[in-house]
This record gives C-alpha cells, sequence and structure tokens, in this order.
C-alpha cells in the first residue's frame, strides 16, 4: 500500500493553510483549520469507492496537517507542548529530574559524536538515519522518543521545517511500555518518509518512565 504524502497549500476561502492529503497521484481529501478546530475530509476514489488506508500511516499524516493548519494562538505555548504531546503526557506521573534513570544515563551522550550540529544552549541536532538508530537505542531502553523538530542546516543557520516535525499522537491509559512502543514506532515511521537531502536535520525529545522528557 502506497504510503500518504501531504501538500500544503493556499486557499483564497481559508485564512490558514489547507493540507492536502495524496497517495501517489490520487486526491485522498484534505485537513484545514474552520476557525474552531481542524477538520479532516477524506473524499471517494476516482472509482467512487472507498479508501483502505494503513491506520499509522493515516496517524502520522494527520498529525502533520494538524500542526500545519493550526493557529499559534491553539498550542499551549505555558507548556511547549500542542495537544499530541498533551495526550500522550497525560497520566504520566511527574517525575523527579534529580534522579536520573539508568536508562537516561545510558542514552545521555551516547551519540555525541554523531551531531551534526550543536546549538549555544547545548541542543543537538542529527541527521535522519541517526536519529533512527536514536529511536532504536529508545526501544532498547525503555524510553521514548516524543517529538521531533525539524530543520534545514544552512551553514550555521537553522531553517526551520514544521511540515516535517514529528509530534507523537500515543493512547494514554496504558502503561508507560506500551506507550513508549507506540510512540517509538510512529516517530520511526514518520522518519522514514524524511527527504533525504544531508542538510535535513532534527532535534530529539525524549521522555522516560517517570514521565519527564529530556532534549537528545
Amino acid at each position: 500500500m502506497l504510503p500518504l504524502r501531504i501538500v500544503e497549500t493556499d486557499r483564497p476561502e481559508f485564512d490558514e493553510p489547507v493540507v492536502e492529503l495524496w497517495r501517489d497521484d490520487e486526491f485522498v481529501g484534505m485537513v484545514f483549520w474552520d476557525g474552531e478546530e481542524s477538520i479532516v475530509q477524506i473524499y471517494p476514489d476516482r472509482d467512487g469507492d472507498v479508501y483502505d488506508l494503513e491506520i499509522g500511516d493515516l496517524m502520522r499524516s494527520l498529525d502533520m496537517a494538524i500542526r500545519i493548519v493550526t493557529p499559534l494562538d491553539q498550542f499551549d505555548e505555558e507548556e511547549g507542548e500542542g495537544p499530541f504531546l498533551q495526550g500522550f503526557n497525560a497520566g504520566v506521573p511527574e517525575g523527579e529530574w534529580d534522579e536520573e534513570s539508568p536508562a537516561t544515563s545510558a542514552f545521555t551522550g551516547e551519540f555525541d559524536s554523531q551531531v551534526v550540529f550543536r546549538a549555544e544552549d547545548g541542543e543537538g541536532f542529527y541527521s535522519r538515519d541517526t536519529a533512527l538508530e536514536m529511536v532504536a537505542r529508545c526501544e532498547q531502553l525503555g524510553l521514548a522518543v516524543v517529538e521531533i523538530d525539524a530543520f534545514d542546516l544552512e551553514g550555521s543557520v537553522l531553517i526551520p521545517r514544521p511540515e516535517l516535525g514529528i509530534f507523537v499522537d500515543a493512547p494514554t491509559g496504558m502503561e508507560f511500555s506500551v506507550r513508549a512502543a507506540a510512540a517509538n514506532a510512529q516517530v520511526r515511521a514518520a522518519l522514514e518518509t524524511w527527504p533525504g537531502r544531508p542538510s535535513l536535520v532534527g532535534a530529539l525529545v525524549v521522555q522516560q518512565p517517570d514521565g519527564e522528557s529530556f532534549i537528545a
């Protein structure tokens, strides 16, 4: 089954960008902001039949689309996270960062030699292939990658690519190990669709079992 791809467009009847959903050369539907919430419309295929869509691929595409069409003032700026990451964090007990988990200790610094660029505040940016390795390592350690911010690195300038940003939509009300597995699988699937250009880098946010998150 061919994966979905998203195309950001501007339409005169909408104040915010509209995201079209395509599968190869077939128009599947679109996502837009109606003034109060994000809406998805799925259209029949060219023969008038329904589309069979892989759920993980659809969730990934809708996650990205919602981030694009939703006005910035609709996200929780105080908490620094949107509705999907908030949903992932719901029900996670507040942890004490004074006691770093053994898994975090094992992960921290492991990929320093593979960093493509490091900002003045210490935030590291990694290539797609390294990010995939980091997700695999988190799976081994029982950690969850819950967010990746995407940029193109031009010299020492980071150019945001919000359409490629990854924000987890994981089920709540389950043990952390289950949520972590769902999160890592979603992030890995999204990363595999990233363009292969060498300038594209990402900054990863990782969550440990006590609910505390850190920038890799």
